[in-house]
């Protein structure tokens, strides 16, 4: 995503734009102006989106590369790319499609305003292979980011997902 790296970063030599910095040492060639580039929010930064615009955002990042329509993780119907506009498909009282150790015997993917009955974060709070999210590349919990996306579901509309069993 091109609106992720037009974010200014601290180098050696001082703060600079990451794709004016590119383009400077011939990375990047004929990009357009980054004024007219769109800049991602930063889960970690509040100043620059709200509360679900910034987990939107992590779950694209760090989750929506497999968990989108063209995706590997296609099969599960769960699509956390950040365009995803259909909440069910983001995960809103959806069931797993194929519920096993990884759903740690909960029933929806996200249930609004009840982080702890979200598969969601338990993946996320998971370290064993079999249950955890992502399945690999790491073995301990980012703590911040599961307090963004458990601060993103309490902050949801209530509503019950029984109706959608």
């Amino acid at each position: 995503r091109v609106n992720n790296l037009n974010q200014t970063y601290q180098y050696y030599d001082g703060p600079k734009n990451q794709l004016k910095r590119w383009e400077r040492l011939g990375l990047l060639k004929g990009k357009p102006d980054t004024e007219m580039i769109p800049k991602a929010p930063i889960w970690n930064d509040s100043s620059t989106g709200t509360l679900n615009e910034r987990a939107r955002m992590y779950l694209d990042v760090n989750c929506g590369h497999c968990h989108n329509p063209a995706g590997s993780a296609s099969n599960s119907a769960l699509f956390l790319n950040y365009e995803q506009e259909e909440s069910y498909q983001l995960g809103i009282c959806k069931p797993p499609v194929a519920p096993g150790s990884g759903s740690g015997g909960l029933r929806h993917d996200i249930w609004p305003c009840e982080p702890d009955k979200s598969i969601l974060v338990y993946r996320m709070e998971a370290t064993e292979p079999e249950k955890r999210m992502p399945e690999i590349g790491r073995t301990l919990v980012h703590e911040e980011a599961v307090k963004l996306i458990r601060d993103w579901i309490e902050n949801m509309e209530c509503t019950t997902c029984e109706n959608f069993d």
